[in-house]
């Protein structure tokens, strides 16, 4: 205690103050001390009578945060929580979430009843009393699954006559697919639908008896009916882009006086995707594809508009000249075509080919030999001009040595070749074949040409030429020149 040193009284001195402030608080100290020792002797008899008044309470009940089945049942007897389950059935009820609404199952209406056995007293006896405290926070949570019994019929009817399997109420799921669209082909996505899977929800609330749960949602639990392939999905993403592919390229035939074109809008028509969506072309539609252009614009042995040296205008068919598309090696180009889906402008694979294409009927052109029967003449026409008329001997009007009309291409030109047939072999300087073993060639042994010779002195179907006239055929023509017989 500070003392003032202005104030003390006469005859004291500053020392005699202290001594005694000293002794003063040596006084003090054993009185305090006894109340401290009392506050807290009340203190630990307050908590030894909570903690016993606990252990003795916690004897005969369930511990504070006891949860089952997501029920608390802290501080309830063995019976309190017992009856918590078997009965009170309003809270039993499951409320079962669905996409467009919420229904309810109640378990009294099909029947259910049921027995906790001893699994609420196993818990309470597996809870140590003396710990009782430990349980104060945090809570002991389980799930323990309950004897249950029901109408299984009874519950099936149930299910049934929910709302989310009335007819109207129904959409099904729909798998994405692929759709040709306008310009290429597209993913349409799946539908997810909201079909329940009526056996799953039967079971799954069965399962929700036994557990006391009170909500399932359709959509966690799994139990709507999926697609089975989905817009993402790889597989249909690459069908998708292989089917785009085989139709993106533009095939453009060149057949001189006019084109076809094959793009998208015929190809995808060709496609074809299977359920697990492997792509391809399909080949009956190239097939009948090139069997048309072939029917188009094949013209050997087709009829044709001719105009003859005298002026005549007349119609020739047969023979072996003109173009004809070779079917099998054009759908096997074809089909690489698309496969690589590139742009291509080509003419089609051709197993014979004609000199020109001016038309869809005049593929003969400017440059041609014409013979004519009746006249016994010949003509070299060589870029619309003549370039030779000659007088001719053609083949005697019998079976087997006529000369046979139609439209003929020269198959090839030989020097100095020997001609042998029935009853007879002939040398001759200028060899021309058109129609297998008949051909063009020069007549040495002939004195004269032209007139009706041919009737009684023709030939075994060969066109006899005088040597100078098939010495200037020999220098125009060559293999594929077309000769003209009628």
């Amino acid at each position: 205690m500070a003392r003032d040193k202005n104030k003390i009284p006469a005859g004291k001195k500053e020392s005699d103050y202290e001594a005694a402030d000293f002794t003063e608080v040596l006084d003090e100290r054993p009185a305090r001390s006894g109340t401290w020792k009392i506050v807290l002797g009340v203190i630990a008899a307050i908590l030894i009578i909570a903690y016993g008044s606990g252990v003795y309470y916690y004897s005969h009940h369930l511990q504070h945060n006891t949860y089952v089945n997501d029920r608390h049942l802290g501080e309830m007897t063995v019976e309190e929580a017992e009856n918590t389950f078997t009965q009170d059935f309003a809270s039993h009820k499951i409320a079962v979430t669905e996409k467009e609404r919420t229904e309810v199952v109640d378990p009294q209406k099909v029947g259910a009843v049921i027995d906790v056995g001893t699994q609420i007293q196993d818990l309470k006896d597996s809870q140590n009393p003396w710990l009782w405290f430990t349980n104060l926070f945090g809570d002991e949570s389980q799930t323990i699954r309950l004897d249950v019994t029901y109408d299984e019929e009874a519950l099936k009817e149930t299910v049934a006559s929910m709302e989310c399997f009335k007819k109207e109420n129904v959409q099904p799921p729909v798998d994405a697919y692929i759709k040709t669209g306008d310009k290429e082909f597209e993913i349409v996505p799946e539908v997810l639908g909201n079909t329940v899977k009526k056996k799953a929800l039967t079971k799954q609330i069965g399962e929700a008896f036994s557990t006391c749960s009170t909500k399932l949602n359709l959509e966690e639990a799994d139990l709507y009916k999926l697609p089975k392939v989905y817009s993402t999905d790889e597989g249909i993403n690459k069908a998708k882009e292989t089917a785009n592919k085989y139709t993106h390229g533009v095939i453009t035939y060149d057949f001189s006086y006019t084109t076809e074109t094959l793009d998208y809008d015929t190809l995808k028509d060709w496609i074809k995707i299977t359920d697990d969506f492997k792509v391809s072309i399909k080949s009956d539609k190239v097939s009948d594809y090139v069997l048309g252009l072939c029917k188009k614009y094949n013209t050997m042995g087709s009829s044709r508009d001719f105009t003859t040296a005298n002026g005549e205008e007349i119609h020739v068919y047969d023979g072996d000249y003109g173009w004809k598309i070779a079917t099998e090696d054009e759908i096997e180009h074809l089909k690489k075509n698309l496969k690589k889906g590139k742009d291509v402008k080509r003419e089609p694979e051709y197993e014979y080919r004609g000199m020109c294409r001016n038309s869809e009927r005049d593929d003969i052109g400017n440059s041609y030999v014409e013979v004519s029967i009746p006249y016994q003449e010949v003509w070299l026409f060589v870029d619309g001009q003549c370039i030779l008329d000659t007088s001719c001997v053609t083949g005697k009007p019998v079976d087997g040595r006529r000369t046979y009309t139609g439209v003929y291409s020269i198959t090839y030109k030989a020097r100095n070749a020997t001609l042998v047939g029935e009853n007879y072999s002939s040398p001759v300087s200028y060899w021309m074949p058109f129609d297998g073993n008949r051909g063009l060639h020069d007549a040495s042994w002939r004195n004269s040409f032209g007139g009706s010779i041919y009737k009684s002195d023709g030939s075994h179907g060969c066109v006899n030429l005088p040597s100078y006239a098939a010495a200037t055929l020999f220098k125009y023509v060559d293999e594929g020149f077309p000769v003209v017989i009628y």
